[in-house]
C-alpha cells in the first residue's frame, strides 16, 4: 500500500481509531489470560463430585470462569469490529489522499477543449470512490452509463481524475500540449 502523509481529519480519525482497536485488542488478552487463570483449578481434569464438601466452592469458580471467557470473547469481538473500523477508515484516508494529491498536482483546471467523444474518463464519484467511463457529449460531460442513455451521467471537470485517448492516460490537461 501506497504511503501519503497528512494531516487530514480523515488520517486523524483513522490515527484515533488504530488506536482504540490496539486498546481494545489489549483488554481483550488481558481478559482471556484472567479467564485461562481461572480454569487453573480444574488443571488435573478432576470432575466435580456431587455432594463432595468441595462441589459448591468448585462450582462457583467454574461458573465465575465460564463468565470470564464470555467477558474475553465479547473483548476480543469488540477488539475485532474496532480493527474493521480501523482498516476502513485508512483506506478512506488513503483514498482521499491519492485523490487529493491526483488533483492538487494539475497545472490547470480541465476544459471541455480537453475531451472528445470516445474518450474513456476516470471520475471522482463520491468522496473517495472513482468510476470509468467513456465520454459521450463533451459540452456537458456526459458519459456513457451504458444503458442505453437513460442512465447516462452527467459530470463537472473539475471531477475528472485522468483521461486515455488512444491508449495514452493523463492526469493533467497541460501533459497533452
Amino acid at each position: 500500500m501506497t504511503e501519503y502523509h497528512s494531516d487530514s481529519p480523515e488520517r486523524r480519525k483513522a490515527e484515533r481509531l488504530q488506536r482504540r482497536a490496539d486498546r481494545l485488542t489489549e483488554i481483550a488478552d488481558q481478559a482471556s489470560e484472567r479467564a485461562h487463570a481461572m480454569y487453573g483449578r480444574f488443571a488435573g481434569a478432576q470432575p466435580l463430585l456431587h455432594g463432595h464438601h468441595s462441589y459448591r466452592s468448585a462450582r462457583r469458580t467454574r461458573d465465575r470462569a465460564d463468565a470470564a471467557s464470555e467477558r474475553a470473547i465479547d473483548a476480543f469481538k469488540a477488539a475485532e469490529r474496532a480493527q474493521q473500523q480501523a482498516r476502513s477508515a485508512q483506506g478512506h484516508a488513503d483514498a482521499k489522499d491519492k485523490i487529493t494529491a491526483m488533483t492538487s498536482a494539475r497545472s490547470r483546471p480541465w476544459e471541455p477543449g480537453d475531451f472528445r467523444v470516445g474518450d474513456v474518463v476516470t471520475v471522482r464519484v463520491f468522496e473517495t470512490s472513482t468510476s470509468t467511463y467513456r465520454v459521450k457529449r463533451v459540452k456537458t460531460l456526459t458519459l456513457d452509463g451504458g444503458g442505453g442513455g437513460w442512465d447516462d451521467p452527467k459530470r463537472e471537470y473539475d471531477r475528472v481524475l485522468s483521461r486515455t485517448r488512444d491508449g495514452i492516460t493523463i492526469t493533467d490537461p497541460e501533459q497533452e500540449n
